[in-house]
């Protein structure tokens, strides 16, 4: 049929726009594919995993050894699974850590992904990712204290999908910290003793009545329930997270690409205005040229569509790749995707793209044929209720043809300014995130806690210590309000060692007059200044109401601080007890000695882990950019399009080429600054509301202020990329002649 030639000898003269209209289509495709397909690998493995290998329900650590008739009377009493295990952590050097457990029967087991089990003594597992970052092979020795074992496996464990060592830690390293397997045999030999801990599972979770009768029997140093254990809740947080982004920032795209597709097609159907009315008064019935049209749509629907869901299979591999490595997880099974996703990658753009196309061309088809014989100018000969407002008429001729050519296309102003404001965002998320990382850690580790040990005791102590240390009393209390776990630091106000700050005030004082409580704290009970909390005590359901004195700036943890001699007083402690301690040397070995955590340590570990993510900075500021270069050169060039014959006329009237480019080109200059001043504040405040979803399973509250000099790099990139933009549409602004544009006006 001729029609459909038509079709052809249009998308290969204007090859660029549509060309420009399926890479957004193929992006949106593309993202939704990958991170959908990613995202449900990685929870299909996550559950796997935690099920077949029976990953705990609690876990808690005593100051002294739980007696076996005690494990065997509480599982028969609170109808649990409990097992003992055994666990130290061995220093190989350079700041890495390995953290060796006994085999375990019954909950959290082992899985080795190559290998053999170490059930000999002086035969070790270690995780594969620990061993790949440092060139470990199967059959290598590891030496410890001249002591050499042979590892024999690589193992992954259910309790540490997240492999920090702390649960205090934010990120993982894998370099510096993982974890390993060994028969009982072997950890004696390296380490002694070592420590225990007590693994529970429950398929009911675990009562506080059980809570307490452990309490009574034995002094509990830690207990930490699966939901609130940072090594197995982050993944899942992190997968939640995903699935927000998964439609979010690929519907966002799939909007632009499809508002691009009605313009173009908007303006294909006024160009052929003479056409269209020519073909229905010759007998053209409105189906035959609506199917005509469509054939477009379908064109960009399929080709965009088909390339999205290539592109997203293949990068969803290499993702879940990244995802398993980052969160320890062991390829239990093959690559899992969901048949749907193709499905949806594939219908829904198409279908909201060949509805949305018919809805426009109908309306035009729907025109008498003698008034589509006319010039549309003439058919409505109305002026924009825009060019009515006081001042639109003043002025000299440029700022007047400016002001018409920017108000007659209001459409197109709103998608610049969208298009602007969706680059904006996604770069000043970026910017944010990357100053973030760096004020976290100057804010938590060098303004507000300058000791550099923390030293944490197995038992209650009273005995005083060497001179230079700072003693405090820590301990997780419940906020009764919502629920929530908190973490209840009973220190001296005029310590040295922990200077709690707000906007740079100090808040130790206002310890005398109520609780200081963190950052993450404060958003999950929604409180402030001034309110109150009510704090219980779940061993012996006191509780203690405290007034809030301040929110300092402690972006890590639902911690809240008191006098040490009241949180004793509130626990039954004598008076001046504590359980740890802060000092700047670093401690001996003791018995006496449940943990040590070294600062120095955690802020290597932070800022080697801060890589990926300032390369995930740098990824989403070229893709801002990409989808910005993409859709304001779209936009400039279906300008130079419509205003050919005007552009051509200024050419004949003597305007040179960049008089005749300020005139049409860098009319959408005034919408390009607007949108990127007003996407600032939804910069901040968007990110802002995303951290305070995510604080109450993260307990991280990351710090969303933005700084000068990141609304000026911000302006740099996004003026950059709107330069680059013009100045690819003026290579077709020059290509214009006098003939073609009379030649159009005669057609």
């Amino acid at each position: 049929m001729i029609l459909k030639k038509t079709i052809r000898r249009t998308l290969k003269d204007k090859k660029f726009q549509y060309a420009g209209v399926i890479v957004l289509l193929m992006l949106a495709v593309m993202l939704y594919v990958s991170l959908s397909m990613a995202i449900t690998t990685l929870e299909e493995r996550n559950e796997q995993f935690s099920e077949e290998y029976k990953q705990e329900s609690f876990h808690f650590v005593t100051g002294e050894e739980v007696p076996e008739s005690h494990i065997s009377s509480w599982e028969e009493q609170f109808s649990l699974t409990l097992e003992k295990r055994r666990y130290t952590d061995l220093s190989l050097g350079e700041e890495r850590i390995l953290r060796l457990f006994s085999i375990t029967d019954e909950v959290n087991l082992p899985y080795i992904s190559e290998g053999d089990m170490p059930d000999q003594e002086g035969e070790i597992a270690i995780s594969k990712v620990f061993a790949d970052k440092h060139g470990y092979e199967l059959g290598d020795e590891i030496d410890h204290a001249g002591y050499e074992a042979t590892i024999t496996g690589y193992v992954f464990l259910p309790d540490y999908i997240y492999m920090v060592q702390q649960q205090t830690d934010l990120l993982a390293d894998a370099e510096k910290f993982a974890v390993g397997i060994a028969a009982e045999a072997t950890i004696e030999q390296l380490a002694g003793d070592g420590q225990t801990e007590v693994l529970g599972r429950s398929d009911g979770g675990v009562t506080e009545e059980f809570r307490s009768t452990v309490s009574e029997e034995a002094t509990i140093l830690q207990f930490v329930n699966s939901e609130e254990n940072a090594r197995i809740q982050f993944v899942e947080t992190e997968i939640e997270g995903a699935k927000g982004m998964i439609t979010t920032l690929p519907l966002f795209i799939l909007a632009l690409s499809l508002a691009m597709v009605l313009m173009l097609m908007k303006r294909r159907i006024d160009m052929q205005r003479k056409e269209i009315g020519t073909l229905m008064a010759l007998g053209y019935r409105k189906g035959e040229l609506l199917k005509n049209y469509l054939g477009y749509a379908w064109f960009i629907g399929l080709t965009g569509t088909l390339l999205g869901l290539a592109a997203g299979a293949g990068l969803s591999v290499p993702l879940s790749d990244v995802y398993a490595t980052y969160f320890n997880l062991p390829a239990i099974s093959l690559f899992d995707w969901d048949p749907m996703v193709l499905v949806i990658g594939l219908v829904i753009p198409i279908t909201l793209l060949v509805l949305l196309t018919a809805l426009v061309v109908w309306r035009s088809l729907n025109t008498d044929p003698l008034t589509l014989l006319r010039p549309k100018e003439m058919s409505s000969g109305k002026k924009s209720w825009l060019e009515k407002l006081p001042g639109t008429n003043r002025g000299g001729f440029v700022r007047r043809f400016r002001i018409r050519l920017l108000v007659r296309s209001k459409a197109r102003s709103l998608y610049v300014f969208l298009g602007v404001m969706f680059s904006t965002v996604l770069l000043l998320f970026g910017l944010i995130t990357f100053n973030s990382m760096d004020q976290l850690v100057e804010t938590t580790y060098q303004d507000i806690q300058t000791y550099d040990y923390a030293v944490h005791y197995k038992s209650l102590q009273t005995e005083r210590t060497e001179a230079g240390a700072s003693l405090f009393t820590m301990n997780e209390l419940t906020a009764a309000e919502r629920d929530i776990k908190v973490t209840a630091f009973g220190m001296e106000p005029d310590t040295d060692y922990i200077h709690l700050l707000a906007d740079g005030e100090p808040l130790n004082s206002e310890l005398t007059d109520g609780a200081v409580i963190s950052a993450p704290l404060s958003v999950v009970l929604d409180v402030k200044k001034g309110d109150t909390i009510t704090l219980e005590n779940r061993l012996n359901d006191d509780t203690l109401s405290v007034n809030v004195a301040g929110v300092a700036d402690v972006f890590i943890g639902h911690h809240l601080y008191l006098p040490r001699e009241q949180l004793n007083e509130f626990l039954g402690f004598p008076e001046m007890a504590y359980t740890a301690v802060w000092q700047e040397e670093e401690p001996g070995s003791s018995e006496e000695i449940y943990m040590v955590e070294d600062k120095q340590k955690a802020i290597s570990s932070f800022e080697a882990t801060t890589g990926a993510t300032r390369g995930s900075v740098l990824g989403m500021a070229v893709f801002a950019v990409l989808i910005g270069v993409i859709i304001l050169t779209l936009l400039t060039n279906l300008i130079v399009e419509e205003n050919s014959p005007s552009i051509s006329l200024f050419k004949v009237m003597g305007y040179h080429d960049k008089e005749v480019s300020k005139l049409v080109l860098s009319v959408y200059t005034p919408i390009v600054l607007i949108s990127y001043f007003v996407s600032i504040p939804l910069a901040s405040l968007g990110l802002e509301q995303t951290m305070n979803t995510l604080v109450q399973e993260t307990g991280f509250l990351m710090p969303t202020d933005i700084a000068w000099w990141m609304i000026f790099v911000g302006f740099v990139v996004i003026m950059m990329t709107y330069w680059f933009s013009l100045t690819l549409s003026k290579r077709k602004l020059k290509q214009i002649s006098l003939q073609e544009a009379l030649k159009k006006q005669q057609d």
